[in-house]
Order: structure tokens, then sequence, then C-alpha cells
């Protein structure tokens, strides 16, 4: 796969308002973050643990992640939101 996300870059933000993780994309790693309200709306309003989802749902994340970055591979982050899901 031309990307992957760093299992142990998974973390909560101070705030609690996003989850950041790092993603490789042809071997550049790059910062990524998603917004909770992302994750509510993956998780379709059920509720439960940020991480849990952010989990269940991490090809999907990733594959908008790499989406976004794969356009100009100069970009060094992305913030995904809900509407992007």
């Amino acid at each position: 796969m031309p990307y992957e996300i760093l299992r142990d870059s998974i973390a909560l933000e101070p705030a609690g308002d996003t989850i950041r993780f790092h993603l490789t994309v042809f071997g550049v790693q790059k910062t990524c973050r998603i917004s909770v309200t992302a994750l509510r709306r993956l998780d379709q309003g059920q509720g439960g643990d940020w991480l849990l989802i952010f989990d269940t749902h991490r090809l999907r994340i990733g594959q908008r992640a790499f989406a976004y970055l794969s356009r100009d591979l100069l970009v060094s982050s992305v913030v995904l939101r809900a509407l992007d899901f």
C-alpha cells in the first residue's frame, strides 16, 4: 500500500476535540487529525470511546487522509472533518 497509519502514533489531543495520527505516504510521514464530530458521524451518533471508533474505521480514515495528501505531496498535514465522510 502507498500509505500506512503508524499504530503507535494515534492519540487523543489534550483538548479532547481531535485525534492525531501519523500517516506515511510513499514513505514520507505526515501528521493528520480527525475531529470528534467526524468520528461521531462515522459511528452514526451511537456514542462510545473515540479511540475505539477510530480503530473500527481506520481503513476508511486512512483512505480519506491519503486521498487528500496524495493530491499535493508537499502538504505536511490534513484535518478530516464531518463533511469529509
